[in-house]
């Protein structure tokens, strides 16, 4: 009889208090969620627990927006007259102003050789080339470029002509044109590969009289900031 009393008396205390009525509001009160202040984490149900500010880094960027970037660039050329083709090193700077176009910076390092090397000539390009992407959505994108440099051009004489000119130096200007592809990495890398026509006549002596335009092939890694 004891017993049943105390029963009874243990359901009337718990009713009155709301205990057995409500047992999520108990559990909620005994266990707590943690606070999330000023929405730290993103309420979309798909990510529950990506925080706000790195979902938003993930996003893509706005439509438009320029993008600048820099890297390494290096490629293969063999000017009319040369012994043989060379490579060529050196690094870009470009700047997407809009989808569709872009300019680009760029300093470069080659030396060829005449004559069966009797003259060397070490030429450092300095390019300024425009970029027009027709079709800025493809994942490998096409475009056309075009531009002028400035050459600065170190020529050096061996053997016979060395008797007949001096070292030289000598700074030319030229065009070139050409056409490639650029492929996106990702969010912050990309690659590009393409060949460009050089127009330049030179100045040093040896050489005046030699058509000096050549082919480039060039390829180049963009990292974007």
């Amino acid at each position: 009889m004891v017993l049943i009393a105390m029963t009874s008396a243990f359901l009337a205390m718990g009713s009155e208090s709301g205990l057995m009525d409500e047992p999520a509001a108990s559990l909620d009160r005994l266990f707590p969620s943690p606070p999330d202040p000023e929405g730290a984490f993103d309420a979309d149900p798909g990510s529950p627990l990506l925080p706000r500010s790195l979902a938003s880094e993930a996003e893509p960027r706005p439509p438009g927006e320029s993008e600048f970037s820099i890297g390494p660039t290096a490629g293969y050329l063999k000017a009319r007259g040369a012994d043989r083709g060379t490579w060529s090193a050196g690094a870009q700077a470009r700047l997407h102003f809009l989808k569709f176009f872009a300019a680009e910076a760029s300093i470069t390092f080659h030396q060829d050789e005449y004559q069966n090397g009797d003259v060397v000539v070490t030429q450092y390009p300095v390019q300024v080339t425009g970029f027009l992407y027709p079709f800025p959505e493809w994942e490998f994108k096409p475009y056309l470029l075009a531009g002028a440099g400035w050459y600065y051009t170190r020529v050096r004489y061996h053997g016979l002509p060395s008797l007949l000119y001096q070292d030289q130096t000598a700074h030319s200007f030229g065009g070139h044109a050409g056409a490639g592809v650029e492929a996106r990495l990702g969010p912050s890398v990309s690659i590009d590969a393409d060949v460009r026509y050089i127009f330049l006549n030179p100045e040093a002596d040896a050489l005046r009289s030699r058509d000096f335009d050549y082919w480039q092939f060039t390829a180049g890694l963009n990292l974007f900031f």
